[in-house]
């Protein structure tokens, strides 16, 4: 009469020698198989998001390393030590929002080209999702930007001006 009992039904069945199958058998090895790839798919996105994330404190390190001089400056005319981290944190944010848009953008493609392909609304990507992704990635490289942005604030003026 449900689809809750029919494990249970199964069970009494096979008690009683006789041999008994059900789809809930394959449903349930269907969920165990899409857990695993779940689980692996998150571990590629997680080396990903590291990876991107060093990245990001690279480039980061880069452009205080090139701007020296600029940040010399603006120390000089009297520009506060949180206002340079923040100048630097939100760079770092903007390069967050371009890739998690980018990526966005691309997991989207795939999810169409997925449906394309198998004619079915196989690949879905909730709604708030699209929020949540460009939100994390926002939050990951401010997170990798924060240990530049803290070198930048410690630059003393008079030698970042001497800098070549």
């Amino acid at each position: 009469s449900d689809i809750k009992y029919v494990a249970e039904v199964q069970k009494e069945i096979k008690e009683m020698g006789y041999n008994a199958s059900s789809n809930s058998e394959w449903i349930q090895q269907t969920r165990e198989s899409s857990r695993g790839l779940a689980a692996m798919l998150g571990g590629i996105g997680a080396v990903s998001m590291l990876v991107a994330a060093i990245g990001i404190a690279n480039t980061m390190m880069m452009s205080i390393y090139e701007r020296t001089k600029e940040i010399g400056v603006m120390k000089v005319l009297g520009c506060g030590l949180f206002d340079i981290q923040q100048l630097f944190l939100i760079e770092a944010g903007m390069i967050g929002f371009g890739g998690g848009v980018t990526g966005l953008g691309l997991s989207v493609l795939v999810c169409l080209l997925i449906n394309k392909i198998t004619a079915a609304q196989t690949a879905v990507i909730p709604l708030w999702m699209y929020f949540a992704s460009i939100v994390f990635a926002i939050i990951v490289s401010m997170l990798a930007g924060y240990a530049p942005s803290k070198r930048a604030m410690r630059l003393s003026a008079l030698e970042a001006i001497r800098s070549n």
